[in-house]
């Protein structure tokens, strides 16, 4: 600091020092008196306002009493009564014209009093006065802690004004010198490049990041220099083609024109991308940032490319499929063919499951690759999600075009694939819709795809099939019977059919199986082979087969104590919690004994979760209940499914009993099941009996029960007791006739 700056801090340290003494007096001084004046003022004014008061109410009172007032003192104390707000204590008189004291209030004070009065006028007729007065103890206190107060604030007024300026100024000139070093310190240590140039466009200050970001040399970079042969040396070392030196240079120059904060972006010879704020300042000069964003915008573009495509397959998204769908829709206005295929992997939840979703993924991914395989580069294969897939098919005459990507998709995809170690095998089902004969937008066309893929589901999978228009019939057709399905329980439109179970041994009924039947309100009954696979599929099936349980039991309890009751199990009931607690509550609402219900089961039930299916099995078998195996023989595994589980009786699937006399298989498999049961001591019982000879030849190889039209056809629950009487009355004969 030079001597005429230290002269400068010296004059204005005395200045301050001066001016702190006489604001320091100012406080300490005016401020009591102030007080003082002010107090004694707002006292005396209180005091006369109260005596006004007060003599106006006296003086009313005396209008209306006249000669009598002087000795109304109770009235007269009333009048005059000492407020109760718990203020400054207070003493009023009232004195008669002769100075005589007709009422007095409130204790005596103490110290030096305030008083004030009010003239007693009645008709203008002087007749006394009215005193009030108080203490000015309690105000004189008060001025002696103002006073104290501004002595004190004065005092530290002349400390902050007088004492501490100097060591203040002292203290700022040595941080001033302590910034600049830190502000140097801060500038090379940004990670942002900052540069300041003046009016006339040259360089007042810049960091290190600065050079570093375009390689310029430190003499370029000291102040003084121009900005323009900054300018020229960056042209010369970050132009890239398609820029030319000049070209560059222009760029930086229009940038620079700029009267007004702007944003350029400019790409360096060495690949990074480099971002430049510009700033203008009033005097003409600007102040510019400059960032490395190479990594951001790598970054940016890495999102933007995640938001469309699918993270495991890297195949375009729903989002983008859309896009792109929206964009070959504008040449299909033009008079383009399009084609829209949606396809998903058949048996893929099999392996998924059964392998681990590890090994799906991994399948997934080759099945994405296959599919790029088999279409152009102009065609677009988006994964929707799970294992489904769309294929949008341009410029190809149509339908030849779909019908032959499906056929190579359909091929390409059931060739088996080695996954993590494991060989799978997919196929795949494919809906075609064509624009715009189909429809003429995205949402349309992926509607008829799908209805299409749906039907190819239906023909079997592995197969093709193009939209038509009957299929959104048949979708809304199974749409409204969802919805009455839903409804149907709660409707009462449910009823139980029973099927006798004739023993052979005795030829007498033993056994009724109970049958659920819908009777629809408009549609009249509906095939079970119709609405209980949907039922399954929606999630109904659960609160129905509830009701089925209770209602058989509830009338079966009814029937002789020898028979029992048998009823359907679905697969999908023994993945619920409550299945053995809805068998239980059944028993005991209907009061059947255990040993009258028996279950009955496919070999699926034990397929999809065989130690969780087993477990209710020994459950429910604990309470006393049967369990049956039904449709034996129709599956991959029944044979160890009797080994897992002591079944009680096993169903020989009506398959087999149709076959009888056509094939020498279906004998074997009843002399096979026959003997196996014989083994196990367990019942067999064949469905669908529906002939003599069918009859006859059951009976020859040796099984106990037989269930079929021949007996009876399933009826009603209030024709089971005249069955039983039918039965009883004629037990070498059929039933039916009942």
């Amino acid at each position: 600091m030079t001597i005429s700056n230290r002269a400068s801090v010296a004059s204005l340290r005395s200045l301050v020092g001066r001016a702190g003494l006489v604001i320091s007096l100012l406080i300490a001084l005016v401020f009591p008196l102030l007080f003082a004046v002010h107090s004694y003022l707002h006292h005396a004014e209180v005091l006369s306002f109260k005596a006004r008061l007060n003599a106006d109410r006296v003086a009313k009172y005396i209008y209306s009493h006249e000669r009598l007032w002087e000795y109304q003192h109770v009235r007269l104390s009333d009048i005059i009564q000492l407020p109760d707000d718990g203020g400054e204590p207070i003493r009023q008189r009232i004195r008669s014209r002769e100075g005589k004291i007709v009422v007095e209030q409130g204790a005596a004070l103490n110290g030096p009093l305030l008083s004030r009065n009010a003239p007693l006028l009645v008709r203008d007729a002087l007749l006394g006065h009215v005193e009030v007065e108080i203490s000015l103890t309690n105000p004189i206190m008060e001025l002696g802690v103002v006073t104290l107060a501004s002595f004190l604030l004065g005092t530290a007024a002349y400390l902050a004004l007088r004492v501490f300026p100097m060591r203040a100024l002292d203290r700022t000139v040595g941080e001033l010198e302590r910034q600049n070093f830190r502000f140097d310190t801060a500038l090379n240590n940004m990670g942002h490049g900052l540069s300041m140039f003046d009016s006339e466009q040259r360089l007042v200050v810049c960091n290190e990041r600065y050079r570093q970001l375009y390689n310029l040399p430190a003499e370029l970079c000291e102040p003084g220099s121009t900005w323009r042969q900054m300018a020229e040396y960056r042209s010369r070392h970050e132009a890239r083609p398609p820029d030319t030196p000049d070209d560059y240079l222009r760029r930086l120059v229009d940038f620079q024109a700029e009267d007004k904060e702007c944003t350029s972006v400019f790409e360096m010879a060495d690949g990074r991308v480099v971002a430049m704020r510009r700033n203008p300042m009033a005097d003409g000069g600007w102040v510019a940032a400059h960032e490395d964003v190479t990594e951001q915008r790598h970054a940016a573009a890495r999102i933007a490319y995640l938001a469309h495509h699918d993270t495991l397959t890297d195949l375009p998204n729903r989002l983008l499929l859309r896009e792109r769908l929206r964009e070959a829709l504008r040449h299909v206005a033009r008079g383009e063919s399009l084609a829209l295929l949606c396809l998903d992997l058949d048996r893929f939840k099999e392996i998924n499951d059964s392998l681990g979703h590890p090994v799906g993924d991994a399948l997934l991914k080759q099945a994405a690759d296959r599919m790029r395989s088999c279409v152009r580069e102009v065609d677009v294969v988006a994964r929707m999600g799970g294992d489904e897939f769309v294929i949008v098919q341009v410029g190809v005459p149509q339908p030849e075009g779909a019908t032959a990507l499906a056929a190579r998709l359909i091929e390409e995809l059931s060739t088996p694939y080695q996954v993590l170690g494991h060989y799978a095998t997919v196929g795949t089902s494919v809906g075609v819709a064509l624009a715009p004969l189909d429809g003429n937008d995205a949402d349309q066309l992926l509607k008829s795809a799908d209805l299409a893929l749906y039907q190819a589901k239906a023909d079997g999978r592995g197969v093709c099939r193009f939209f038509e228009a009957q299929m959104n019939e048949r979708v809304q057709a199974r749409r409204q019977l969802e919805l009455d399905l839903r409804r149907a329980l709660a409707n009462g439109e449910f009823e139980l059919h029973y099927q006798p179970l004739l023993s052979l041994a005795s030829n007498e009924v033993n056994g009724f199986e109970a049958l659920l039947r819908w009777n629809h309100p408009t549609r009249g009954m509906v095939s079970p082979a119709e609405f209980i696979p949907l039922a399954e599929e929606i999630g109904v099936i659960c609160s129905i087969g509830e009701w089925v349980l209770r209602q058989a039991c509830a009338d079966a309890v009814n029937w002789p104590e020898n028979i029992k009751v048998a009823v359907n199990l679905s697969p999908v009931q023994f993945k619920a919690s409550g299945l053995v607690t809805s068998v239980l509550s059944a028993l005991s609402a209907s009061g059947l004994p255990a040993n009258r219900l028996e279950l009955e089961i496919t070999e699926s039930v034990l397929l999809e979760n065989t130690e969780s299916a087993l477990s209710m099995l020994h459950q429910m078998r604990s309470l006393g209940v049967s369990i049956a195996m039904d449709d034996f023989g129709t599956g991959y595994s029944s044979l160890s499914y009797l080994q897992s589980f002591p079944f009680d009786k096993i169903k020989v699937d009506r398959s087999f009993i149709m076959d009888l006399g056509l094939t020498t298989g279906s004998v074997a498999v009843l002399r096979a099941v026959a003997s196996l049961g014989s083994s196990l001591c367990v019942i067999t019982t064949a469905e669908g009996v529906e002939t003599e000879e069918q009859l006859m030849a059951v009976r020859a190889e040796g099984i106990s029960q037989i269930q079929g039209y021949l007996v009876s056809p399933p009826k009603p629950a209030g024709e089971v007791l005249k069955l039983i009487a039918a039965n009883l009355a004629q037990p070498n004969k059929n039933v039916s006739a009942a």
